[in-house]
């Protein structure tokens, strides 16, 4: 499936933005989530708009708009910039002992998928944030992406 970097002027009315034109390099395709991510990630979400008016890219009414990722079925996901940041290490560090935001990962991680569960469980119990973690990267980049985003916005 290919993603493409948007900005959105309202619901549905989506206008692609070439990452290429933006980046100045022509050398990566950035077609996957992944990669639009690492490239985003470098980035404010109004440094990115700087880049695309810059480049004149979109009209002024888009450039109003939120900058998002959509797949070929317009689905949409939310923008990792810059000033998305979180680290799960420091995350799990900080939260290992308050079972309410455990209980929320443990929650948010079944809604995607029970492999490994008791596993993370166990981990979790025991204060094990590298099994925990382990557990974690073993998931497509899709799922960890989702967990990563539920737990920055409702568990700081």
């Amino acid at each position: 499936m290919n993603y493409f970097l948007v900005l959105e002027k309202r619901p549905k009315d989506f206008m692609p933005i070439n990452i290429n034109i933006i980046a100045r390099d022509n050398s990566h395709i950035y077609s996957s989530l992944q990669n639009i991510d690492e490239f985003t990630r470098k980035y404010t979400s109004d440094e990115i708009k700087d880049m695309i008016k810059e480049n004149n890219l979109v009209t002024d009414d888009y450039l109003e708009g939120n900058l998002c990722v959509i797949n070929e079925n317009k689905y949409r996901y939310k923008l990792f910039t810059k000033d998305v940041n979180m680290s799960m290490d420091t995350f799990l560090l900080d939260n290992i002992k308050n079972k309410q935001i455990m209980n929320k990962f443990v929650n948010i991680y079944l809604k995607y998928t029970n492999d490994n569960i008791n596993e993370l469980k166990e981990a979790i119990k025991n204060g094990h944030i590298n099994i925990i973690l382990q557990i974690l990267f073993n998931l497509d980049y899709e799922t960890i992406r989702n967990i990563y985003f539920y737990l920055y916005e409702n568990c700081k």
